[in-house]
């Protein structure tokens, strides 16, 4: 009986912690890549360079940059 509930329970768990686990670590290499957010700011000082994006918008989304860029490096010194 315990084998059938390892098999039937814990097995197809360990596996969903295992993608779970996974998916957070893609996820937050992506939200604290230093180099990934610097592409960020530069392609969006291109796009606001070339009239494709308000004045408006580019401060607001590279305050939102900058601040992500902030906390990577925080994170990435703990």
């Amino acid at each position: 009986m315990f084998l059938l509930d390892d098999l039937l329970i814990k097995l197809p768990m360990k596996g969903l912690l295992s993608i779970a686990k996974t998916i957070d670590d893609m996820a937050r290499n992506e939200l604290t890549n230093v180099d990934k957010i610097k592409e960020d700011l530069l392609h969006l000082q291109m796009q606001f360079e070339t009239d494709q994006i308000s004045e408006e918008e580019f401060e607001q989304k590279e305050a939102e940059l900058l601040e992500r860029l902030n906390l990577a490096r925080e994170w990435q010194e703990q």
